[in-house]
């Protein structure tokens, strides 16, 4: 049995070694050049471009042709079954592509999974889904768990611009709400496959602010990391050391966000995805 996810997970490499997760890269267009995010990409390079394009970078899903070439690579190297854990199917057509290939692969029996995440809220559903495997929990109850442990799933975050947002025409709020918050920097809230406003501040340093106070109301947490899209040093070590003394028996990663969430949020964004104790 293997776990399956994609590159919208933001996995660290770390986790991706020591459960030897399978990753699904998707595709990203810049300067009309597609590449996949397979971890060539210079992320430093493409926040930059994020900032100044006139045509801003695109993602895509791999097709469900690439979905059956992953298949076909896992249950060659001896996996009979295969759990894909894959970005909220509200969010991409990723779901959807791997469920099609699921359905037609016969070489390993294929759990599609949406656990309605992405980036690091995946990324940890991911994590711990390859805890149990390691354990030898049995495939329903690994499922299981995963689905329960996504409601208790959040990112929150602090973007500079809601523009991003706004050109990925998946969050509905934007059409009636951008006229009032272009002057300022939104909070949003990531949960169960849907994008939320929580909060409008002035400053950048408001943000984090906010994003600390809500996080602590979610308090106690299970896992905790800081994501940002080439955020300014200052403002995640800021967060680092917040967290760092509110949870100091906690391990909390900082991850570089990958291409399809940095498309949507822009440069400069900068939050933590978390999951809450039961």
């Amino acid at each position: 049995m293997r776990i399956l996810t994609d590159s919208a997970a933001d996995l660290l490499q770390a986790y991706v070694t020591r459960f030897q997760n399978g990753v699904v890269p998707i595709h990203v267009s810049v300067n009309g050049e597609t590449r996949l995010d397979d971890g060539t990409l210079d992320l430093d390079w493409f926040y930059g471009e994020l900032s100044h394009l006139q045509v801003p970078p695109t993602t895509a899903a791999p097709a469900p042709q690439e979905f059956t070439r992953v298949y076909a690579q896992l249950a060659s190297e001896g996996a009979e079954g295969i759990i894909a854990i894959l970005a909220a199917s509200t969010l991409s057509s990723l779901h959807d592509h791997a469920l099609i290939a699921a359905e037609e692969f016969k070489e390993a029996r294929v759990h599609v999974v949406d656990v309605t995440q992405v980036s690091m809220g995946l990324g940890w559903l991911v994590v711990r889904a390859a805890e149990l495997l390691a354990d030898g929990t049995p495939v329903p109850q690994i499922i299981h768990q995963v689905m329960s442990l996504r409601e208790r799933t959040r990112i929150l975050g602090v973007i500079d611009s809601i523009d991003y947002l706004r050109r990925s025409g998946r969050v509905g709020w934007i059409s009636t709400a951008v006229a009032n918050v272009l002057s300022i920097k939104p909070l949003i809230v990531l949960e169960r496959g849907e994008v939320r406003l929580s909060g409008r501040v002035r400053t950048h340093r408001r943000g984090l602010q906010a994003v600390v106070l809500q996080a602590q109301s979610a308090f106690p947490l299970e896992r905790l990391a800081i994501l940002h899209s080439g955020a300014s040093a200052a403002s995640v070590a800021q967060l680092e050391d917040e967290f760092s003394a509110l949870l100091p028996r906690l391990e909390i990663s900082v991850v570089n966000v990958g291409p399809a969430f940095a498309t949507h949020v822009g440069p400069g964004c900068v939050g933590v995805a978390f999951i809450t104790s039961e």
